[in-house]
């Protein structure tokens, strides 16, 4: 087996990366921006991070990297390399994206929708026996806030929160399309917000729940200036889908390995099937400033001077997925994995560690199930 990975660098592809090389012990070609040495260079120091130590030779020798974009044609390879990989490429990993949530459309399309389309036009060329997973997103659900969003769902009638959402819904009707006009089985895997217990290393991709925690301590001019009740514009039963990376990254796994042989796309949604109220991430920040009283409001009308500093720094995906109510259906993973454990709920400890305000906490262990 010889591995395409796109998107290695990234907080969920370099811990995928990691298993397909050390646990898994497949054959990976990744594809990233810079020089062949320079890009070896960046996911070598992030595996060893993520390993906590170096990594085994066996597994370096495993890893190939190979300069590419995906968001221009034919991943901007001479013609003669691009022939090399199709021709021995068998499974194609593609999870490159741009996850800003603020980007305009057409610069997420670049990657995430014109990045997709390049993918799959070098799973056509390397033949019918190429697998395609394709790493989406839960949001594509977009602006929908309550029900239960299908597997087998795909609708935009809802419109979209983000530039974001959208770029990954019409990446995902490519996947479908481009699979029933070739006959080709694709999987399609739908995380929602993932976040670690961990710290990452210094300079590694952080995650949404860090990124909230890094903006509250370089802001604690603004936060710890401020005491007393500040109004946010937050549902107050405001929930987030976060699920744990390292439960997602045994999830994905299995699920590669597992789905169906046959024509068509198998979507599957990696999510938690317990939602974290908002309100434990904003006891975490209140603790962490003393006399500051956060307050879930769904809507500020008259915000004063501090709640127009503080709601400024708070992330996109706080304010926007945290208006959302809806679920996501999970029986495709239950039926396919069922011997993987649910992870546990996000409880107060976990969240103050994923903002890296406490001691690091483990998300989900190892439970057995293998791909």
């Amino acid at each position: 087996m010889s591995i395409l990975f796109t998107g290695a660098t990234g907080f969920l592809g370099s811990r995928l990366l990691y298993a397909l090389l050390v646990e898994e012990g497949c054959e990976v070609t990744a594809l990233g921006r810079g020089t062949p040495a320079t890009l070896r260079a960046r996911l070598v120091a992030s595996l060893t991070g993520l390993a906590g130590g170096p990594l085994p030779q066996s597994a370096l020798d495993r890893l190939h990297c190979l300069p590419g974009d995906v968001s221009r044609p034919r991943l901007a390879l001479p013609p003669a390399h691009y022939s090399r990989l199709a021709g021995r490429t068998t499974e194609i990993w593609h999870s490159a994206a741009d996850i800003s949530l603020s980007a305009p459309l057409e610069s997420l399309r670049g990657t995430n929708t014109a990045g997709t389309a390049h993918i799959l036009e070098l799973a056509e060329y390397a033949g019918q026996g190429c697998r395609v997973t394709h790493v989406s997103t839960a949001f594509v659900a977009g602006r929908r806030r309550d029900g239960c969003m299908a597997e087998t769902e795909l609708d935009d009638s809802a419109g979209f929160e983000t530039a974001y959402e959208q770029s990954k819904f019409e990446a995902e009707r490519l996947v479908r399309v481009w699979a029933q006009r070739w006959d080709r089985p694709v999987t399609v895997l739908r995380p929602s917000v993932l976040v670690t217990g961990s710290r990452p290393e210094e300079g590694a991709p952080q995650h949404p729940f860090g990124e909230l925690g890094r903006r509250t301590e370089k802001s604690s001019g603004v936060f710890g200036g401020v005491t007393g009740r500040v109004r946010l514009p937050l549902l107050p039963e405001g929930t987030i889908n976060a699920v744990q990376v390292e439960y997602a990254v045994q999830a994905m796994l299995c699920l590669a390995a597992r789905a169906p042989d046959t024509p068509g796309v198998s979507t599957f949604h990696v999510v938690h099937p317990v939602d974290t109220p908002v309100r434990l991430l904003l006891e975490a920040i209140e603790n962490r400033h003393p006399g500051l009283r956060l307050e879930q409001v769904a809507r500020v009308t008259d915000p004063d001077p501090a709640e127009t500093l503080i709601a400024a720094q708070l992330p996109d995906f706080l304010c926007r997925y945290g208006m959302q109510r809806r679920r996501y259906e999970r029986s495709g993973l239950l039926s396919l994995v069922p011997e993987l454990t649910d992870p546990p709920p996000l409880d107060a400890s976990y969240v103050r560690a994923a903002l890296g305000y406490g001691p690091a906490v483990r998300g989900a262990t190892r439970t057995g199930a293998t791909a």
